[in-house]
């Protein structure tokens, strides 16, 4: 009877989209139950997910007519995190708009999975903007949160948003974090003057964020200050630091590149090679039989030239 009522709703004529679906007194019946209308929901949920755009407006349309929304919003109150979490994902997934302000609080909720979901919803009902909640919160932003997020945003169109230079200067490190993704992933080159401070960052992983930013801006005016700062780096920062080089370093800096190479890091002499090579293959034979080609870094100049002939 699920399948069929749902059936029904996605074949539905266009020009009867907005008009409510026959339900059979029996249907009206089962309602009643609660593990019919957790059934009921799961099939609508599963079709909602799989179809998109118009297509897929004939489900909330009969998820509204069936009133559904009434105990997801019950559900809301529950004691229980996990029944929170659900109705959650449900309000995002029916884009149940006119419910933003009841679970906007539910974005700096305690319990970490609450919020997730919370902060997902938001996202799936306004986009971008919906980012404003990263005003308010308190709490971390997961790793796996703020890659939950970035995948959500990615299936949005791109948007000129507003708001990242005033999380960029939050004092909540992981807003700081996402907030370097976001200039990075989206080209936002307006914003240097306020990455370039984080390469600074008592923290390790918002340098790395903000190196990783520059990179992808391939900011050429950063050179400086990624050659001022990389001798005093952490290992892990260097090396980012050094493939950061591949994409922003040019023929000038070629040969402070070579003088990194006094290092005893093999890894990072690699990297290094590396860049070296983008930039001027023909450098690597001159330094080849240079006096600081010991064995070690003799055999990591063969195989970058073989990987670039290759």
């Amino acid at each position: 009877m699920c399948d069929l009522l749902v059936r029904n709703a996605i074949f539905r004529e266009p020009g009867q989209a907005d008009e409510p679906i026959r339900i059979t007194l029996r249907m009206q019946k089962l309602l009643g139950n609660r593990n019919f209308r957790k059934l009921l929901t799961r099939q609508l949920l599963i079709a909602r997910k799989n179809i998109l755009g118009l297509s897929s407006l004939p489900l909330k349309h009969l998820y509204l007519q069936l009133g559904l929304e009434q105990y997801a919003l019950k559900q809301l109150k529950s004691p229980h995190w996990h029944r929170k979490a659900m109705a959650l994902q449900e309000i995002g997934l029916m884009d149940l708009k006119n419910l933003l302000t009841k679970i906007y609080r539910y974005s700096n909720h305690k319990n970490e999975l609450v919020r997730a979901e919370a902060q997902v919803a938001i996202i799936k009902l306004y986009g971008f903007e919906g980012l404003r909640f990263l005003d308010v919160i308190s709490y971390q932003l997961t790793a796996w949160q703020q890659i939950k997020l970035l995948n959500e945003l990615s299936l949005l169109p791109a948007k000129n948003f507003s708001g990242i230079d005033k999380w960029l200067q939050s004092t909540n490190s992981s807003v700081v974090m996402f907030s370097l993704k976001l200039a990075g992933n989206y080209r936002r080159f307006e914003l240097y003057s306020y990455v370039l401070p984080h390469l600074e960052s008592a923290q390790e992983n918002i340098r790395l964020e903000a190196i990783n930013c520059l990179r992808k801006w391939e900011a050429e005016e950063s050179m400086q200050y990624l050659f001022m700062f990389f001798p005093q780096e952490t290992l892990p920062n260097q090396l980012a630091i050094a493939r950061a080089f591949q994409f922003i370093a040019g023929q000038d800096d070629v040969p402070h590149l070579i003088k990194l190479l006094d290092t005893p890091h093999n890894e990072l002499k690699r990297c290094l090679v590396r860049s070296i090579a983008q930039i001027e293959f023909a450098a690597l034979e001159t330094l080849k039989y240079s006096e600081m080609a010991d064995e070690v870094l003799f055999s990591i100049i063969k195989q970058v030239e073989g990987e670039k002939r290759g």
